[in-house]
């Protein structure tokens, strides 16, 4: 089940798709599998909905043949689930050309049960928050040198370009987990228990609501960007303000403080940092660029976080 209006707004949304299944709890049992992004005020955006015997691969599949038809194969797809061999397998079989990442929870949950560490957790969470690859490369070292058999793991079984926000081939922006799909799993916790025909009474009524509300708060938006948006790049602004900017060129700016020396390009929408790259919003130090040439710190965003597009 996909509604119309969630396939038309997908073209507005980042396209990153997380991927779960949840057991039902009526007489007839099965398992709701669903397909949800995140839409640019950082609220679930569920697309698709499903439901199945079991989570076996021949229901993933099936289910992500209907995605498919529902919102085609754009580019920069972007998958992200469990690390579930079912959903790999329909995934790579439905969408070749998609890029697809481990929930980064998962991950850590598999660690902490496997190697009891938290030690070694601490240094893969590390590891999954660095920008820059340099400073993912030496955490990663420091857990290869004290956690060797984490590092293994790690490395070969999960795939660090599964999880690694540094390493990841394809645009994640902030979405590192599946929470955009669990939120959604949790608020239908009880009508998980419904018979079929009213739990999907219950998913569209609650869809409903949520598409209701977010049209009127969009309705009444004066800011060029979401409001959530907004509000991550105000506390960012507060943290720019302290750093010493020294011009090169028309574009370029040396940012220095916070530990260390940076390089942004405002017509490239670059940092060195990387984080204005990964995720397509100013960093501190873009933001603090574009402050000392009295340019909206707001313009400089990617145009996906655009309140129009909201």
């Amino acid at each position: 089940m996909a509604l119309g209006v969630s396939i038309r707004g997908f073209a507005c949304m980042r396209r990153v798709i997380g991927l779960d299944g949840t057991f039902l709890k009526s007489t007839c049992k099965g398992t709701l599998l669903v397909a949800s992004c995140q839409d640019i005020n950082y609220n679930c955006y569920p697309i698709a909905w499903g439901v199945v015997d079991s989570d076996r691969d021949e229901f993933w599949t099936w289910f992500l043949t209907q995605l498919k038809v529902a919102i085609g194969e754009p580019d920069g797809l972007v998958f992200i689930f469990d690390r579930h061999p079912s959903i790999q397998k329909g995934v790579a079989t439905v969408f070749p050309r998609a890029t697809y990442g481990a929930c980064y929870w998962h991950v850590g949950q598999n660690l902490k049960n496997r190697f009891k560490s938290k030690g070694a957790n601490t240094l893969f969470n590390q590891a999954i928050e660095a920008y820059k690859l340099s400073e993912f490369r030496a955490k990663f070292f420091e857990l290869e040198r004290r956690y060797p058999h984490v590092h293994e793991y790690l490395s070969n079984q999960v795939g660090v370009e599964k999880w690694a926000r540094s390493m990841f081939a394809g645009e994640r922006y902030n979405i590192m987990t599946t929470n955009i799909v669990e939120a959604l799993n949790s608020t239908l916790k009880r009508a998980r228990e419904y018979p079929l025909l009213l739990l999907l009474d219950s998913i569209v009524e609650k869809m409903v609501e949520w598409f209701n509300e977010r049209r009127e708060k969009a309705q009444n938006l004066t800011s060029p960007l979401t409001p959530e948006c907004e509000r991550r790049l105000r506390h960012v602004w507060g943290e720019a303000r302290t750093l010493a900017p020294t011009q090169i060129n028309a574009n370029e700016w040396v940012i220095r403080g916070g530990g260390y020396d940076v390089v942004v390009d405002l017509q490239q929408m670059t940092c060195t940092c990387k984080k204005f790259e990964l995720e397509k919003l100013p960093c501190e130090h873009a933001l603090r660029a574009a402050g000392e040439i009295g340019e909206n710190k707001f313009c400089k965003c990617c145009s996906i976080y655009n309140s129009a597009s909201y």
